[in-house]
């Protein structure tokens, strides 16, 4: 038996579940964008010739919740790449527990092969002796 032990246990990790994760963010950055550009295209429509203060505040307004829809978007995509990159990290470690364990299982069959051989040879010597 080697001298070491391979980890038997799968990595636990819902692939369907971290794909489907990914692709809503993806899909909710892309409305979180879609809408932004809507907002500013009927925001330009609307308020063609509006002047004063209150359209200065609405202007500021509007431009903040730009800067902040962008963030959250950015925000989201980010969330999904991380996602992305663990998913990847699971079968990547997944992969490398199979890889171990088919060592372990290619070591435990040498030396058994190995002591057969030695049964083999010393009941060999037994039998010429006697």
């Amino acid at each position: 038996m080697p001298n070491w032990t391979p980890n038997w246990q799968d990595v636990r990790w819902d692939h369907g579940a971290s794909d489907a994760a990914i692709s809503a963010l993806g899909c909710a950055a892309s409305e979180v964008d879609r809408m932004t550009g809507e907002r500013a295209r009927v925001a330009r429509t609307l308020l063609g010739e509006w002047r004063g203060a209150h359209r200065e505040s609405f202007d500021e307004r509007l431009r903040r919740a730009g800067g902040d829809d962008t963030a959250l978007a950015g925000d989201l995509r980010r969330a999904a790449q991380m996602l992305a990159r663990l998913s990847q990290r699971a079968r990547e470690e997944q992969a490398r527990r199979v890889r171990e364990r088919a060592e372990w299982e290619r070591e435990r069959e040498r030396e058994r092969r190995r002591a057969r051989e030695d049964a083999a040879a010393r009941k060999g010597q037994n039998n010429a002796g006697a």
